[in-house]
This record gives structure tokens, sequence and C-alpha cells, in this order.
């Protein structure tokens, strides 16, 4: 997407952080379907509702948009929200067919999970770094030591999956039904019985693989695989210096994902038989 972005769009990214934090008022609850009601009611945010979430994030010194944002201002409102128009037009529009895919699939691999199981099996399979323990769900995020515990106690949970997150991301408030952003599957639940891959890349390294179906930092193979630290990291360099995975850093982080080759390795027909039960990632011993 990066030379679809416009300068245009930087009041959007003014208020996401590198590591993707970003403030909740930019992700608003709206009744009307479509994008013009969602970049309506972000422009009429209160400013004193600015001001409460994004004032402990600032520095001391802030450019004049982010000033005209905490005052209200009417200029930085339309330009926040004709960068959201922007962002949409050029950088989600040409991609939708490919994105309305990815949810699809995403969507067949939730209802089969509740059709099967019910609400628990859904929550248990949602994501590797989300665990339900009723009734509390736990977040894992990229990072050490992150996690979120959401208390749902009967309020009910809104799922969103997303092709623009490497991590779960949680938004509970007092006042609105918890919120789960999730990466969105991409892979068809394959039934197959024989491993194969663990026949050429042994066992561990294959469910270090298999975990990476969504991108995924080195303490979150480790967690996900149940080995230590140090394996997690040689498996993954392995992997990586056999051309089925890249890695990159952010903020000190590695995140690794899958290449085109090793997707295809996992997904095509020909290669079925390299792919165990959907969500079944073994519990290894380094």
């Amino acid at each position: 997407m990066a030379p679809q972005l416009r300068p245009s769009m930087r009041p959007l990214f003014k208020l996401i952080e590198p590591a993707g934090r970003f403030p909740d008022f930019i992700t608003p609850e709206v009744s009307a379907y479509g994008l013009e009601p969602a970049a309506q009611t972000l422009m009429d945010t209160p400013a004193e509702v600015v001001r409460d979430e994004l004032g402990p994030w600032l520095p001391a010194e802030i450019d004049r948009f982010m000033q005209g944002l905490l005052a209200g201002r009417a200029g930085a409102r339309r330009a926040l929200g004709n960068a959201v128009r922007e962002f949409h037009e050029h950088a989600l529009a040409p991609a939708s067919m490919e994105l309305e895919r990815r949810y699809g699939a995403d969507l067949a691999v939730r209802s089969r999970a509740l059709l099967q199981g019910g609400v628990g099996t859904l929550l248990a399979e949602l994501h590797p770094d989300v665990v339900w323990d009723e009734p509390v769900l736990s977040a894992h995020g990229v990072t050490p030591g992150r996690e979120i515990d959401v208390h749902l106690a009967g309020r009910g949970l809104q799922l969103y999956p997303s092709s623009f997150t490497a991590e779960c991301l949680v938004l509970d408030q007092i006042d609105r039904r918890p919120v789960l952003v999730y990466p969105c599957a991409d892979l068809p639940p394959y039934e197959i019985d024989t491993d194969a891959l663990a026949d050429v890349l042994g066992r561990t390294r294959a469910a270090v693989l298999r975990s990476l179906t969504a991108s995924a930092s080195t303490t979150q193979l480790a967690r996900r695989t149940g080995i230590a630290l140090a394996s997690a990291s040689e498996h993954a360099r392995a992997l990586r210096n056999a051309g089925l995975i890249t890695t990159h850093r952010t903020a000190g982080t590695a995140h690794h994902s899958l290449t085109p080759t090793a997707h295809q390795l996992l997904t095509s027909p020909e290669s079925r038989a390299f792919r165990g039960k959907q969500g079944q990632i073994p519990k290894l011993q380094a």
C-alpha cells in the first residue's frame, strides 16, 4: 500500500503509534452502514474526549493539526475526516475483493467452529494468542508479558477480523460491549491424518511453521508451540534461511511471517498432506 499513501492522509497516521496503539475514539460505534456515517461520527467526537484520550500520549510540542484537534476546531476535524476518506479510496478500495475473500474465509472458519462446538469452541479456537477460560478472555500481545484479561460477565463480545494487524487488540470500556480485533484466518481447515511436513522438517519445526499462519513475534512462537524462547528463535532462523519465513523488526521486536512459498506449501491442494487439523498446534519440548 505504501505507493498509494498521500500527504492528505497524514492526520490519520498522527493518531496511530508506530507500534500500533491508537485512541479509542477513532473506532466509534456507528449505527448506519457505510464509510460516510463513520467518518462523520469521527469528526463529531467531542473535544473533551479527544483531549482525554490523546493528552497522556502527546509531547509538550505538537503540530498545528494536533493543536486544532485538541481544541475542537472545524478545520482539524475536516482534515481528519478527509484523511479517512482518502485512505479508504486509495488504499482499501483497490484491495476490496481480496479483503472480502479473506473476511469470507474467516467467517467460514468461525461459523464452522460455532456450529460444531458452540460459543466455547469458537472462542477457544479464535486465534493462537487468545485464551478462553470462562468467563475470562485473555489476549496475549506481541511483546513479552503483555496480556489483557476481559471479564465478559454476560456482556457479550464483538469480534472484528482484520487483515491489517499482526496481534490481537482489545477494547474494554464500561459503557460498551467488549471488542476483540484479531488477525483474520486465511487458511482452509483441512482434516488430514498424515504429517509429511513433520517427516521433512521435524515435528517441532513443522509446528513452528504452521503456527505462523498468523504472523507472530518470537515470544508468540514460543508460547504457541510450548517451546523455549531460544529454541523458537533458532527454529525461526532455520526457516528464514530456507526461504519459508520472513522477519522484520519493529521497535526492537522481531515479527515473523510466512513467505508465499510456505503459504502455498501449507494451503495448495497438492500439499494438503503437509497440514494437520486446523488450530491444533502440538505442545512440544525444546
